[in-house]
């Protein structure tokens, strides 16, 4: 019997994660609800409630500001979750999420997509031969103008929400445990962050909304002894470990997008702990973490201080 599963959110991520399961032999996808009924394809769901009865698990792939309640209302129902990041767009909302889950006997998985990015695997791979004393992170997006949605709070819950979230989930998947961060903002929406892991080490996290699209708007930058290790994009990354080492360079251009984004290795994970009522591989707490990491960025960029955990 395949695993019903339904998707609450038509948009772009909506559709990238429909392609990869209609892929997967195990899934059935049992319909597709948003708030545009010009948008539910050809299994409709005329409700979000009517999505559960159809499904054993959903996708909650729509606004951010909507996923508090959808979540909750899911995991209350007994459905298997996969909500895309931010868990939530408040601390509150990140606790009633987290708290549900916990009390679930359900999976519950966030779509911190990065984690399974050929790129950034490779750099948890050669952090392990290499480990690193210091780190420089960015993430800029190009203008927060097109698609409009974009640069409107009440859709996404704030600029940190949309996108830099993903390299505060990254640099726990990365570096370990955050302890503290120093945030400063230059003005609306450029940040610059000093973040203190729980081994001791330190990163410098920049990211600006308005940036222009010049290539690489995301980059992770990582010293050792005697090494660097550079990422661009999720495209490809070069290294040099050792002193007399040369530079490598492995590029990841041309593999499918699907892959290359960490959507394909997400969702095929998901189904796996589904159906094996296994562990999912990234956890409720960790979409609390990053929901609190992107808040105190916030309060201390407010009062002007160092926030510790």
């Amino acid at each position: 019997m395949k695993l019903r599963i339904g998707i609450a959110g038509a948009g772009y991520v909506g559709g990238v994660h429909l392609k990869n399961l209609q892929r997967d032999e195990r899934v059935e996808i049992s319909g597709i609800f948003d708030i545009d009924p010009e948008r539910r394809g050809d299994r409709p769901a005329a409700s979000f409630e009517e999505l559960l009865e159809r499904s054993d698990a959903v996708y909650i792939t729509a606004p951010n500001t909507r996923h508090v309640d959808l979540a909750v209302q899911a995991i209350h129902a007994g459905k298997h979750v996969f909500c895309e990041k931010p868990m939530a767009t408040t601390l509150d909302g990140a606790r009633r999420v987290l708290e549900a889950a916990r009390a679930s006997k359900t999976v519950f998985q966030m779509g911190h997509n990065r984690r399974f990015t050929p790129v950034y695997k490779r750099l948890k791979e050669l952090l392990a031969l290499s480990p690193p004393h210091t780190a420089h992170i960015k993430m800029n997006r190009g203008e927060l103008l097109k698609p409009a949605w974009t640069g409107d709070d009440s859709v996404t819950g704030g600029f940190l929400y949309e996108t830099p979230i993903h390299m505060f989930d990254m640099m726990r998947f990365q570096f370990g445990e955050i302890v503290s961060l120093d945030a400063r903002l230059s003005r609306v929406n450029d940040f610059s962050i000093l973040v203190e892991f729980d081994s001791g080490m330190y990163a410098t996290f920049v990211t600006s909304a308005d940036a222009s699209w010049f290539f690489p708007y995301e980059r992770v930058e990582v010293f050792g002894q005697y090494s660097t290790i550079e990422t661009d994009e999720i495209e490809s990354i070069r290294y040099r470990l050792g002193l007399d080492s040369e530079t490598v360079a492995e590029d990841f251009r041309q593999v499918p997008v699907e892959k290359r984004f960490g959507f394909e290795e997400g969702d095929r994970l998901f189904v796996d702990a589904v159906l094996s009522n296994g562990t999912p591989p990234v956890s409720a707490f960790d979409g609390y973490r990053s929901v609190e990491l992107v808040c105190a960025c916030y309060q201390s960029a407010a009062e002007k201080c160092a926030i510790r955990f």
